[in-house]
């Protein structure tokens, strides 16, 4: 008689694959700092030399170096995706991050010259939201924007918008950059696609794992030439009013 009984290992939820995810991650940063750390001096230790070996060897290092902190940034980025799960929430103004956010990105947005604009409710309550993971979603959509107007090779405009609409708190984040092709608006929020040369392809997918974290909506309007709005709702029952 066979036994066609089968074992099975256990289903890991969400929450921990993440965790282990995230751990692994952790633990591969710090062999690749120690890595960077020993090109650095490697490079030192090379660069009094002149010769064609010397120059040889910097290019290699750089190369190296460049590499690891390629492999850096993506693991960064999978970390802040990988964290979605652990948010620490209290009552706080969108308004006010809304305001840090763009003093802190409109150096580099006139360098390029694009402008920054805020078209603020100034009426809206308090909401419980963890400020950090927040500011990194309109800080992330901010750069993707800056970045959108920078490829046309023109000036731009990017305009934040806050404003109450019904049971949400909403923000729009709107710019007049070249837009996005069909193709890509479809595909944008998937993980680990990127139309950038050294994108990780976590970007956005990791902006909307944050809204939905929050009992939010996000979603995205785009077209060739008519630049880019991202529409973030956040619900308005944990408001708090002053």
């Amino acid at each position: 008689m066979t036994n066609d009984k089968s074992s099975k290992a256990p289903a890991v939820d969400p929450q921990t694959l993440a965790r282990l995810a995230g751990g692994l991650a952790h633990e591969l940063k710090n062999p690749l700092s120690t890595i960077g750390l020993h090109l650095t001096l490697l490079q030192e230790d090379w660069c009094d030399e002149d010769s064609s070996k010397a120059r040889r060897t910097i290019r290699t290092v750089d190369v190296l170096r460049s590499e690891v902190e390629r492999l850096n940034n993506i693991l960064e980025d999978f970390l802040r995706f990988a964290r979605t799960d652990s948010l620490e929430f209290r009552p706080a103004s969108i308004n006010d991050l809304i305001e840090k956010v763009i003093a802190f990105s409109a150096p580099e947005a006139e360098r390029v010259q694009v402008q920054m604009h805020s078209y603020l409710d100034l009426n809206l309550p308090k909401i419980w939201i963890d400020t950090s993971r927040v500011q990194q979603v309109l800080l992330n959509l901010i750069i993707n924007a800056r970045q959108a107007i920078e490829s046309a090779d023109k000036p731009g405009n990017i305009s934040l918008i806050s404003r109450k609409d019904g049971a949400f708190l909403v923000v729009d984040i709107v710019d007049d950059g070249p837009g996005m092709e069909a193709d890509t608006l479809e595909h944008c929020f998937d993980v680990y696609y990127s139309t950038k040369a050294k994108g990780s392809g976590l970007g956005l997918a990791t902006v909307r794992r944050i809204v939905d974290a929050h009992g939010g909506e996000m979603s995205l309007e785009s077209s060739p030439g008519s630049g880019s709005k991202v529409h973030l709702r956040f619900p308005l029952t944990t408001a708090i009013d002053d």
